[in-house]
């Protein structure tokens, strides 16, 4: 055994992201091909979006809601 120091490798936590169309492009991409090959995803893709619906919609009101009171 040698004691050398282990190479980090790469950190998906140290690549820069920016909002491009690109970025858009390829999480669409992504997420077509997963939802092509493994069909099951499709019912966790539907229940994410209406769960968060549900979530987004709930904030809305509740901060809403909240706003109208302190004001």
């Amino acid at each position: 055994m040698y004691d050398m120091d282990r190479h980090p490798g790469i950190r998906i936590d140290r690549i820069p992201v920016t909002w491009t169309i690109a970025g858009l492009l390829f999480v669409l991409g992504t997420l077509f091909v997963f939802l092509v090959g493994l069909p099951v995803l499709r019912y966790f893709l539907l229940i994410g979006l209406v769960g968060g619906l549900l979530v987004g919609v709930f904030r809305y009101y509740y901060l809403r809601r909240d706003n109208r009171d302190s004001a």
